[in-house]
């Protein structure tokens, strides 16, 4: 009997990994080799996140933008948010023109960037809203109508509530400037060792701020990660939803390192291999995203669902094929 070739076993050992995690047997997929193209759907464009070509992108050099669009649009996708924008322009030596031709050229549409800042430190506002606007220039140039935004850490010295209190108010101006300036709504993407992590963070966010200029952009594997009720989340504010990842997890991770197609190593018991080794594609998780999807079609969501994979563990054309598999026949009969 023949021997599996490298390729061919690392890809039944992840996919493995993520059987194992979580206890659900591996699905067949598309035969290795087919190409997709971006397809449209009537309601739902699907994007990746360009920071998921970290970990397979040598350390010290800068993502690769081309490549990324190409492998993006031969997955399936419609388009990426752009991490570490307008940078990421910069290192791969594009203007926001030549973007947006990249872009057309392989079908893709511009999706989001995803944006950052110390919102409760009023020395950084100015600089906040400037960057701001450069963004918001670059979702409205393109039709984009919905802007993705970060939670910050807490800094050392800063109080929590007075932190959170400040970013709110500061929140609702840089929103009400989006809104009626740009017409582009922004919502907030949450993050587990953020200032929005866990579910009474969540809650007072939503509570806190304003729904008519602040928005949500719910990740759903950092909701899990970060200890609160996926559903009961979107549930909640579904009317304030403006951009979602749909991204799988696990609260039961494997202790082994984890070490991504680049050489990178993490140490199974540290933070971060404890939460590198906790991301999966879509359906090879714990978190059920039927009922998120049908959620969606009975609010007719219309707009962008993110796959923003942390964890490469094949490669990520691989990644790409089981995420597509697992839209094609599980999301897209519920709502597409």
């Amino acid at each position: 009997m023949s021997r599996p070739s490298r390729r061919t076993f690392l890809k039944s050992a992840a996919l493995a990994v993520g059987a194992s995690a979580v206890g659900r047997a591996p699905r067949m997929l598309a035969a290795e080799g087919e190409t997709k193209h971006p397809r449209e759907r009537p309601n739902i464009l699907y994007a990746v996140s360009t920071g998921c070509w970290g970990p397979v992108t040598p350390p010290g050099e800068p993502l690769p933008l081309t490549k990324i669009l190409d492998e993006t649009a031969a997955g399936g996708f419609n388009g990426v948010r752009l991490t570490g924008f307008p940078g990421i322009l910069e290192r791969n030596k594009l203007s926001i023109e030549q973007y947006g031709e990249e872009l057309a050229a392989r079908g893709l549409r511009f999706s989001t960037v995803s944006f950052g800042g110390q919102y409760y430190d009023k020395s950084q506002h100015a600089d906040i809203l400037a960057r701001a606007r450069q963004a918001l220039a670059a979702h409205k140039q393109y039709g984009a109508t919905a802007m993705v935004f970060f939670p910050p850490g807490l800094a050392a010295g800063a109080e929590e509530k007075q932190a959170l209190n400040d970013s709110y108010k500061f929140l609702g101006e840089m929103g009400k400037m989006a809104v009626e300036e740009y017409g582009i709504r922004m919502g907030l993407h949450n993050h587990t060792n953020t200032l929005i992590e866990n579910q009474e963070q969540v809650d007072h966010f939503l509570e806190g701020t304003d729904p008519r200029y602040v928005f949500c952009a719910w990740d759903s594997a950092h909701l899990l990660l970060g200890g609160c009720n996926v559903l009961a989340t979107y549930k909640k504010s579904i009317d304030r939803l403006v951009y979602t990842d749909f991204k799988d997890a696990t609260l039961n991770p494997t202790s082994d390192d984890y070490v991504a197609p680049n050489g990178r190593r993490y140490a199974g018991d540290s933070d971060s291999g404890k939460f590198y080794n906790a991301i999966f594609e879509l359906g090879l998780g714990q978190i059920d995203f039927v009922p998120l999807m049908q959620l969606l079609a009975d609010h007719h969501y219309r707009g962008w669902i993110n796959h923003d994979l942390d964890t490469i563990r094949v490669s990520v054309p691989e990644s790409w094929r089981v995420a597509m598999g697992y839209i094609e026949e599980t999301l897209d009969p519920i709502y597409q």
